[in-house]
């Protein structure tokens, strides 16, 4: 089989002739090292860009418009998009992922934004298209650019929820037609074809790109005291990624898509479960229906404790879901017996203790527990618990991948 031929058969809870492989983002130098990455490669694979790069940019008249240009310019995503693919493909990965979304383009989003009482230079934050403000730092463990979410361009300094709604209101609409989405996408899904790796579209969906463009306390405001608001911008998001899913069906014959929506903390849903059936569930049970009318597949990526609305995520039909945090107490074996007939488990190899402080030995002894158990019958498709950090070594990250490669070829030998 070929890596689309494998992922899609185990998507159809059915055995491939081998376990796949999925991995989302590597910030790990060693990693990167460890599979000859140059620092210019890795500076495309890493989810940052050159904060030094940025600093100097700034100092130009018009540096706003310059570097949203070239961020999303065509050859630079052709770039980025040419070497993800080369490296996964390097590494033995079948399933790579690359957003359609999430990318400062668009009318109101670009660099140069901050947020009120953040004491950092302005030119290593951007906005994203949703309104989502995102801060790039050099961190010095790893040697990468690096971006964390700081809050959302629709707050306020006086929490006036008046203010919130208004600032909202004038942000402009998200437009799915921008052609430099699909750049990257567009050059992965070439690329892969001569390099036998399986690359599906990433969407945002209705509530990990809502809140934060308001910022948690004051989402939880609104939702409570503005609900006829927070149910408008979630039904915004629900067409937009409607919008963006219609254009992905009938440009580009997707088969499968990966939908991004972290629904959780650690210890448990950011939503009650009354309040997830009645924003989340018929959103996302409708977006899998219209995925499912079409012959796509749908892969679910929600981090945290999603045990109290599993039962409900299962229900919309998805085929797979991600990442099943071991820190957050999500039992990939105990999904499996529950739920191994419905949903593709995808992930669970744990990043903050296993692959970042753990022994190869150690990582191969849960990587092949987790074939074992997980794996006959289809359904499994072996992924890290979260992103690649910069704690994760080279030899155990290499163990994880090589294990699967030793012991996930069918029929799974249950007795090694």
């Amino acid at each position: 089989m070929n890596a689309k031929e494998r992922v899609l058969t185990t998507l159809n809870q059915e055995e491939p002739d081998r376990v796949p492989i999925h991995t989302s983002v590597i910030d790990s130098k060693d990693v990167l090292k460890g599979y000859n990455v140059s620092e210019e490669e890795a500076g495309r694979i890493s989810q940052g860009s050159s904060v030094e790069a940025l600093r100097k940019a700034s100092k130009l008249p018009g540096w706003r418009k310059l570097v949203k240009k070239f961020v999303n310019s065509q050859a630079t995503a052709e770039k980025n998009g040419k070497a993800v693919v080369e490296l996964y493909k390097k590494i033995g990965i079948d399933l790579l992922v690359i957003p359609v979304c999430l990318y400062p383009i668009g009318k109101s989003a670009g660099f140069g934004v901050n947020k009120p009482g953040l004491n950092v230079p302005n030119y290593s934050n951007y906005s994203d298209e949703y309104g989502r403000i995102f801060h790039l730092y050099n961190d010095e463990k790893s040697g990468l650019s690096l971006v964390n979410y700081i809050g959302g361009m629709f707050d306020s300094e006086t929490g006036d929820l008046e203010e919130i709604m208004a600032k909202y209101d004038k942000w402009a609409k998200l437009d799915p037609n921008i052609k430099s989405r699909f750049f990257t996408y567009e050059e992965a899904v070439k690329v892969s074809e001569q390099k036998d790796v399986y690359v599906v579209p990433g969407l945002g969906a209705f509530l990990e790109v809502v809140w934060q463009t308001f910022g948690f306390e004051n989402y939880v405001k609104l939702l409570f005291e503005h609900p006829d608001f927070i149910d408008r911008v979630t039904k915004d998001r629900e067409e937009f990624t409607r919008e963006l899913l219609e254009i992905l069906v009938e440009k580009y014959n997707i088969e499968a898509a990966w939908v991004w929506d972290d629904q959780a903390y650690g210890t448990g849903p950011f939503l009650s479960p009354r309040q997830f059936k009645r924003l989340i569930y018929p959103r996302l049970k409708n977006l899998v229906s219209y995925c499912h009318q079409n012959g796509v597949k749908v892969m679910l990526h929600t981090c945290g404790n999603i045990n109290k609305i599993l039962s409900e995520i299962i229900d919309t039909g998805i085929d797979g879901l991600n990442p099943l945090q071991p820190t957050a107490n999500m039992n990939p074996f105990q999904i499996k017996r529950d739920y191994g007939d419905k949903v593709t488990i995808i992930g669970n190899v744990d990043t903050i203790h296993l692959l970042a402080k753990g022994t190869p030995e150690e990582v191969e002894e849960y990587t092949k527990k987790l074939i074992i158990h997980c794996a006959p019958g289809g359904g499994l498709i072996v992924a890290s618990g979260h992103s690649i950090n910069p704690a994760v070594s080279y030899d155990n990250y290499r163990a994880m991948i090589d294990t699967v490669y030793k012991c996930g070829n069918y029929p799974i030998a249950t007795d090694k």
